[in-house]
């Protein structure tokens, strides 16, 4: 296998999985937003409150997304960023390398509270578990956080996984690199991707 699945396939696929997660503990898949080592001059550039075109408008969280030179010095976007993907509340972005053999999804699920955001990411453990044969390891990033790296149990579509999740305030992140198999996406590198999202979901996401 050459490439890796398309990024619209991934990030659909992940933000299916985070509102499972949500339903899971009770909430709906679709919160509404009631209103944020190794850092980077991407992320921090990118800081700022949320936006919204109107009033009752939704919120554009894309502020909150790291940068493509955040990922790698040759890393890209794929399309814009995906505002409430899959009706979750928040925002998801897809980078990937020249050859495509490298996708990083990045979603951020921001809910109305810190309790809901940590509910959901305990249920992510689960979630995460039945998709990638892998030991779960937590992380020193944001709280409740955790990271596995290992294959994907879908045979239709073997790929490497390197999966981390973490709450930093009412948000959740989920940061997934799906690779070509033998050459997963090693943990330093994802903790440094981790870390560079939870500086810039602290600097752009208000407490409420």
């Amino acid at each position: 296998m050459n490439t890796v699945r398309t990024s619209a396939l991934g990030l659909t696929a992940t933000t299916m999985l985070i509102g499972a997660a949500v339903v899971g503990c009770g909430g709906d898949k679709s919160p509404t937003a009631s209103s944020g080592s190794a850092s980077s001059s991407g992320s921090a550039a990118s800081s700022g409150s949320p936006t919204s075109a109107s009033p009752g408008a939704p919120a554009d969280y894309s502020n909150l997304l790291i940068k493509p030179g955040d990922v790698g010095p040759n890393a890209t976007v794929d399309g814009p960023p995906s505002q409430n993907p899959s009706g979750i509340t928040g925002v998801g972005q897809v980078f990937k390398n020249p050859d495509g053999k490298r996708t990083i999804i990045d979603t951020i699920a921001v809910f109305p509270d810190a309790a809901t955001a940590t509910q959901t990411a305990a249920n992510m453990r689960d979630v995460v578990g039945k998709k990638v044969n892998g030991q779960q390891q937590p992380i020193d990033v944001g709280t409740n956080g955790f990271m596995v790296i290992g294959q994907g149990t879908d045979p239709a579509n073997p790929m490497e996984i390197s999966e981390a999740v973490f709450v930093e305030g009412r948000a959740m992140v989920d940061l997934e690199s799906d690779c070509v198999i033998g050459n997963p996406t090693p943990a330093d590198i994802m903790l440094d991707l981790a870390r560079k999202q939870d500086d810039a979901v602290k600097a752009g996401l208000p407490a409420s």
